[in-house]
């Protein structure tokens, strides 16, 4: 049987995976299944049980047809599960978007702990993080109980080894910029670094229980996405992800030292992730969409084309699901202000798409005031391999555009990792956007101000 290569995106909303050869070529186009979270109230949850058994089920039946030498992840931030002293999960895997911490991300950030917290581990106190989870949850928990994330507890499934990367560890909020775990936080959370799993690389491999291909540890998904996007540690690229929330992110060979932004170290010598998280993105037009009765690319088609004609739009204030950048506040939420009878549909899609593109040109901003000057923006796939939405970005900016490669590249870098000897695939530019329409910059802009301004009130 011809040789292969898996990886393995464990997502927010989807659970993907694709095979290649040694060489990095797709020999399975990409597939995916919903990745089973359940949200409820404050909570979103996924049961780690499930997504081990389909990982198997689909390693199995590719191992039929291919002879699989290695297997490799990326996953979703901010992951967390406990597990006993056996390795059995006895919570949930608790998403990103799980927000029932809030109390006690509030009582941190009073304290006068939590700009050292912030600074000696990058990872701002919202309840998306894992060390605040872990907190909220320390005291309802058997005392043997560890914290680990979702591909911690997969690797383990894997190879009966507790190993994780530096980029997953560093953003849980227990691991310092400085590389190591990070004696305040684990203080706070009341675990020892012996509870931890050990730190490696991305592309650190190990041996499967049976011994027939290698587990190789992989990252978080914007540590892979960047890998592949080829972005170098300087901080002159930067990558704007839109998939079920957003970011904009470079990676920096410095720390960046700024409330508004997050700043993870990716391990020895591949600096820093730093940018912005916005937790409004395409569940926020999926929800719109169902409000409306159409589609997703129907929202995005009579929103840009409304915002275009240059009508007045009321003001839609896009927080769903509370927000992180740059104001990292569980308790904001979501409303259309201003509107009058002369507002339709139409209107209403278009000021959301504008609010979107307004908290894009504040990432892009606060980076830049922080002296990380982005010579050149770069988009992979996910909702902006939709040409019409990535020339009203561009045009929102006022940057140019690159769009590289049209395979999911969070994905794709963890088959980089997996060919790690071999060196990651070069990126290829696929299409540049470059503005066209200097007003929509200028609306976009305004719409930062009134968005601040919102959060204020």
């Amino acid at each position: 049987m011809e040789r292969a290569l898996i990886a393995f995106d464990l997502g927010t909303t989807h659970l993907k995976w694709v095979v290649t050869d040694l060489s990095g070529q797709i020999i399975l186009a990409q597939n995916q299944m919903p990745s089973g979270v359940r949200t409820d109230g404050c909570h979103s949850e996924q049961n780690p049980l499930w997504v081990y058994d389909r990982i198997v089920e689909v390693l199995k039946d590719a191992r039929v047809q291919w002879n699989i030498q290695r297997l490799s992840f990326s996953c979703a931030m901010h992951t967390l599960l406990a597990v006993d002293s056996e390795g059995n999960p006895v919570t949930q895997s608790l998403t990103w978007m799980d927000s029932c911490a809030f109390s006690a991300a509030e009582h941190l950030r009073k304290q006068d702990v939590a700009g050292d917290l912030k600074r000696q581990t990058g990872v701002p106190l919202h309840a998306m993080s894992p060390l605040v989870k872990w907190i909220h949850l320390r005291s309802t928990l058997p005392k043997s109980a560890r914290p680990v994330s979702l591909k911690d507890y997969l690797v383990f499934r894997l190879t009966n080894q507790w190993q994780t990367d530096y980029s997953t560890a560093a953003a849980s909020g227990f691991l310092g910029l400085n590389g190591d775990w990070c004696p305040l936080a684990l203080h706070y959370a009341d675990v020892s670094a012996r509870d931890l799993p050990e730190l490696h690389p991305v592309t650190f491999a190990i041996p499967d229980t049976t011994g027939q291909f290698e587990v190789v540890l992989g990252g978080n998904d914007a540590a892979t996405a960047h890998i592949h996007l080829g972005i170098a540690p300087d901080g002159g690229v930067g990558v704007l992800a839109m998939g079920t929330s957003g970011a904009l992110r470079t990676t920096s060979a410095h720390t960046v030292d700024s409330p508004e932004l997050f700043c993870y170290t990716m391990g020895p010598t591949r600096g820093y992730l730093v940018g912005s998280a916005f937790s409004n993105i395409g569940n926020y037009l999926s929800w719109v969409a169902n409000l409306f009765a159409l589609s997703v690319d129907e929202v995005l088609h009579r929103g840009i084309d409304t915002v275009r004609r240059g009508e007045p739009l009321p003001v839609a204030i896009p927080y769903l699901y509370g927000e992180r950048s740059p104001w990292w506040r569980e308790d904001l939420h979501a409303e259309w202000r201003g509107l009058t009878s002369l507002h339709g549909r139409d209107h209403l899609l278009g000021s959301a798409l504008l609010s979107i593109a307004a908290m894009y040109l504040r990432g892009l901003q606060t980076l830049e005031h922080q002296g990380v000057p982005l010579e050149d923006l770069r988009i992979g796939s996910g909702l902006l391999d939709r040409p019409f939405l990535a020339q009203f970005l561009s045009d929102s900016l006022s940057r140019p555009l690159s769009l590289v490669d049209a395979q999911d590249a969070s994905l794709m870098g963890a088959i980089d990792l997996a060919r790690s000897e071999k060196g990651p695939t070069t990126p290829l530019i696929q299409r540049y956007y470059h503005p066209s329409h200097s007003s929509l910059y200028e609306r976009t802009l305004e719409r930062v101000s009134i968005l601040a301004a919102y959060q204020k009130s």
